[in-house]
């Protein structure tokens, strides 16, 4: 096998608060950099209705109904229009084709067997070995107990638990039962072929709970009680922790990759390779906007405002609602992650070193390209180094939440999508261009067995700026959004959903 990936949501090819477009993903384009045929010999699962929640089809289909603006008679149907996008999303995975007891289909019209990205929304460390279909298929049970009306504004239940039945295992077989992520690794390594390059890239989620809450339920740093120990359902519905302690990441961490090498030291592939992620400064997505006084922290960390809230809400909001992290919090979570990766670098370096002349596991530092790009973060003058098709693009993108005026043309954003906190399409080609510059140093080839490319042509770039429909086709009713609360108030609560 070329390439497996395992990962959370960007990996899976989120975007807009649904896993929608997972052709559009960094791992199907460093995939097809490799030569590798799409969903052939690199398979992934392509959901017909975005879950939980599309927010670009909610946003396109109130343009499409609405216009650019909302008139104050109109409001009384928005909830309604909202609801009925979410509905079909609902109906698919609860009792249409996207049903858990029906199996994934192939284009072929055959239930499919296996992903190469086995990627999972909402995925902490510890879930690459403690989330399987069986607990999946129970969680799911579960829920249909617990809710057995159709709520409003709710989409599928157990959202999180239905996309990973899927993913990890599409045929519903028995066998596979209780596969998780590391598993699949495992059988895939063991296979004739083995597993020649696997991306991994976890730990986001060992954080993002505090900026889409807003608030941070740290983990205790017990060594009785590390988190990886707890298990992922007391984890995730009792202690309700969105914040890793850095020495409770070290030890979950520690344990994925030990578990990762035992694999990889039986593969069957001998000239294999690990790229491994660091973990973005969750504080930088613009779900969450610096708003108040700012104070440059030194150190390169980069301007910190007084308050983070919601977009589009101002300083007011955030001090009158209460609704918010003060700079102390955000410059917390960012410390904590800059531990984190410190662990990753540390712990990869030490794999490495057992490994002797071979390097097999490589560093691709995401956190960085995101910290170099952030615009607020730098002051406005983001040190990014941008492929040279970026040059003259216009308008230029930039991390700021997405805005289109009501003539079609993108005023900020572009790098983000609507959720705030995932990459469009755009930003899934700066992340391959990432993994690839370093699978290109570390002289990965591919299907033609010459070293991969260190990027992309400027024509793979016109195809992926083409395929960012946030880009290439505007929606126009923005300003609903940052000229009024209330479109922002019911975004932001579907976006709370995520992980609250």
């Amino acid at each position: 096998m070329k390439l497996f990936t395992i990962g959370d949501s960007i990996s899976q090819g989120f975007m807009s608060l649904a896993a929608a477009h997972t052709d559009l993903s960094y791992s199907t384009l460093v995939a097809q950099k490799l030569g590798l045929n799409v969903q052939q010999n690199y398979r992934f699962a392509d959901w017909n209705q975005g879950i939980p929640f599309d927010v670009e089809t909610i946003m396109r289909r109130l343009n499409q109904r609405y216009g650019s603006n909302i008139s104050t008679i109109e409001w009384f149907t928005v909830l309604q229009t909202i609801n009925d996008i979410v509905d079909r999303a609902e109906d698919f995975y609860e009792s249409g084709d996207g049903h858990p007891e029906k199996p994934y289909l192939g284009r072929d019209g055959k239930a499919v067997e296996f992903f190469n990205n086995v990627a999972v929304w909402g995925f902490e460390v510890a879930d690459a070995w403690q989330v399987t279909p069986r607990l999946c298929a129970d969680e799911i049970r579960q829920s249909r107990k617990r809710f057995l009306n159709d709520g409003y504004l709710t989409g599928p239940d157990s959202p999180m638990y239905r996309t990973a039945l899927k993913v990890l295992n599409p045929s519903l077989d028995k066998k596979y039962e209780d596969f998780s992520q590391l598993d699949w690794l495992e059988k895939h390594a063991k296979a004739v072929e083995g597993v020649e390059n696997t991306m991994l890239w976890l730990g986001g989620n060992n954080a993002l709970g505090t900026v889409t809450t807003l608030k941070i339920n740290q983990t205790p740093n017990n060594p009785d009680l590390r988190p990886h120990n707890v298990g992922h359902l007391e984890r995730l519905k009792i202690r309700k922790w969105n914040l890793w302690h850095p020495d409770d990441f070290a030890a979950d961490y520690q344990v994925l990759l030990d578990k990762v090498d035992r694999i990889m030291r039986n593969n069957k592939a001998t000239d294999w390779k690990v790229f491994v992620g660091t973990v973005p400064l969750v504080t930088i997505a613009p779900l969450t906007k610096g708003v108040g006084g700012t104070t440059d922290m030194g150190d390169g960390k980069g301007i910190y405002f007084k308050y983070y809230t919601y977009f589009p809400f101002e300083e007011d909001f955030a001090r009158e609602s209460g609704v918010h992290l003060t700079m102390q919090d955000a410059l917390h979570i960012d410390d904590c992650i800059r531990f984190y990766n410190q662990t990753i670098v540390k712990a990869t370096d030490a794999l490495n070193a057992k490994h002797g002349a071979a390097k097999r596991y490589h560093i691709v530092d995401i956190s960085k390209s995101f910290q170099e790009m952030a615009y607020k973060r730098n002051n406005g003058q983001p040190t990014y180094d941008f492929p040279a098709y970026f040059d003259f693009i216009y308008p230029m993108v930039n991390t700021k939440y997405y805005h289109a005026d009501t003539d079609g043309r993108v005023r900020q954003g572009g790098l983000c999508s609507l959720d705030g906190i995932h990459p469009s399409a755009i930003g899934h080609g700066l992340m391959a261009y990432e993994f690839l510059k370093v699978m290109n140093a570390a002289k990965v080839k591919n299907e033609a067995g010459k070293i991969i490319d260190a990027g992309f042509t400027d024509d793979e770039w016109r195809v992926i700026f083409a395929n960012d429909t946030l880009y290439s086709k505007p929606i126009t009713l923005m300003q609903e959004i940052y000229g009024k609360g209330n479109l922002a108030k019911h975004i932001v609560k579907l976006i709370q959903l995520f992980k609250d």
